[in-house]
């Protein structure tokens, strides 16, 4: 049969390969979380106390409030991404060199992924008060001198690594961007930019502060990151990747460690709160070396733990904090516990707060989740006379969800006797005693309240700000 009489087979339809919008698919993926938790209300009963109703004060979920804090989870985020867009930068330098081609953009990116870092790992503002080790302690007049030199060659440094390799290959641009075009790459690093420079902005009136451009930050080094992997030359035989692996493996954990001890530099106390500018604080449970770190900058007088240490859950750092304060000559308070005397302790820790021979204050108890909160919103209603509304807010946007059952029952039954008046004509105050209605807490087990029909009260009752 003649080759022009054989029939030849249809050509196939193209079909999209799917492996170029995995990025994409992450990418959209990532964003479901800052959604969820902006808009997503929590609605949980509290197992301990069902019958109290918990609504929500802020105008967005606790925990979109609770993120948007410095240092916390998306920075630290931030931070891991830009540790593997660094490796995964430096992996392409190290594998364009060994080819013998050009080294092309890589030098640059890994510039890119320490300056990315550098900023995750230097959460502003410290709540201590500190300089801190950001970028803006260049242009701080109160940071030690040597100390903005240094960061100011920091910068000055990854800069320099920026602009010499952009000048060096600039005769190559072009066939670099059709490569990243040819593999995927060029778009998300287009997207990249403008993600990482909302991040040195906010949206005015539009709470809680500082979320929306920390979640943009974490996803522009994400694209970056996919870029990058896209971007990679070849790899070498299998026999030596397991040990290019390796490599890279310490070089992340060690990068990693380096952004964490920065970190802890901004935040050597965990969950830091201000109650009163340079007098009052609040935060979790320290470690020696926390202390050690704040200690330095606020020049502690006094310490209030409020957990009851003299239980099975005692802290394993409690031992330590002792041993600190000793050492410091700060005076130590502990907690009595559920003993009859913790109504009189509540006295005791108001009275030395506001003592000036006393400041600057410590109170915390483990996680600065229960206990210190509440007892910050029981100084800011008696001492400073803020709304409990504002009070409740601000306790749900640091606790990062809603105050327990208990919160309500112990204002009820410590509010009421210290501030009667103020109590009774606040609007919130009001709600409280009305969501515990019928519910015996344990600060009034011998005095039950009786009143008679059903809770006139829903979680949707209290209009959100």
């Amino acid at each position: 049969m003649p080759p022009d009489s054989i029939p030849r087979p249809r050509p196939l339809t193209p079909r999209p390969n799917l492996a170029r919008f995995w990025p994409w698919i992450l990418l959209a993926v990532a964003v479901v979380p800052a959604v969820w938790h902006i808009t997503v209300f929590p609605t949980d009963e509290d197992g301990e106390y069902p019958g109290v109703v918990r609504p929500t004060f802020n105008l967005r979920p606790p925990s979109a409030y609770r993120l948007a804090e410095p240092g916390d989870t998306i920075d630290r985020v931030g931070l891991y991404l830009s540790v593997l867009v660094a490796v995964a930068s430096g992996t392409g330098w190290w594998l364009s060199r060994r080819s013998g081609g050009q080294t092309g953009l890589w030098p640059s990116a890994i510039a890119i992924a320490c300056a990315c870092g550098w900023y995750a790992a230097t959460p502003g503002p410290c709540y201590d008060g500190w300089h801190g080790l950001g970028w803006r302690t260049i242009a701080n007049p109160s940071a030690p001198i040597g100390l903005r030199v240094g960061l100011a060659l920091a910068a000055l440094t990854l800069g320099a690594v920026l602009a010499v390799n952009l000048a060096k290959t600039r005769g190559l641009w072009r066939d670099y961007f059709a490569v990243a075009r040819s593999r995927g790459a060029f778009a998300l690093l287009i997207l990249a930019v403008p993600l990482l420079a909302f991040r040195g902005f906010d949206l005015p009136g539009v709470e809680p502060a500082g979320y929306w451009p920390r979640w943009s930050f974490a996803w522009g080094v994400l694209a970056m990151l996919m870029a990058a992997i896209r971007l990679l030359p070849a790899w070498p035989p299998a026999m030596k990747r397991w040990r290019l692996g390796l490599v890279n493996a310490a070089m992340a954990g060690g990068l990693i460690a380096m952004g964490l001890w920065v970190t802890e530099l901004h935040r050597p106390l965990e969950r830091l709160r201000v109650v009163e500018p340079g007098r009052i604080f609040i935060s979790a449970m320290p470690t020696y070396r926390g202390l050690q770190i704040e200690h330095e900058r606020l020049k502690f007088k006094t310490i209030i733990n409020l957990f009851d240490e003299a239980t099975p859950q005692r802290s394993p750092f409690h031992e330590d904090e002792v041993r600190f304060a000793r050492e410091h000559g700060i005076r130590y308070v502990g907690s009595p516990g559920s003993s009859p005397d913790s109504d009189a302790f509540l006295d005791e820790s108001l009275a030395l707060a506001q003592d000036p021979a006393n400041w600057p204050v410590l109170v915390h108890c483990h996680g600065c989740m229960d206990r210190s909160p509440a007892w910050m919103g029981i100084y800011r209603f008696l001492v400073q006379g803020k709304p409990m509304v504002d009070i409740l807010r601000e306790i749900e946007a640091h606790r990062g969800v809603r105050p327990k059952a208990t919160v309500t029952l112990l204002y009820n039954h410590v509010l009421p006797s210290r501030a009667p008046e103020a109590y009774a004509n606040d609007p919130t105050a009001q709600l409280l005693q009305k969501y515990a209605q019928g519910v015996v807490g344990p600060y009034d087990k011998r005095k039950p309240r009786r009143v008679a029909g059903p809770n006139p009260t829903s979680p949707g009752s209290v209009p959100r700000r």
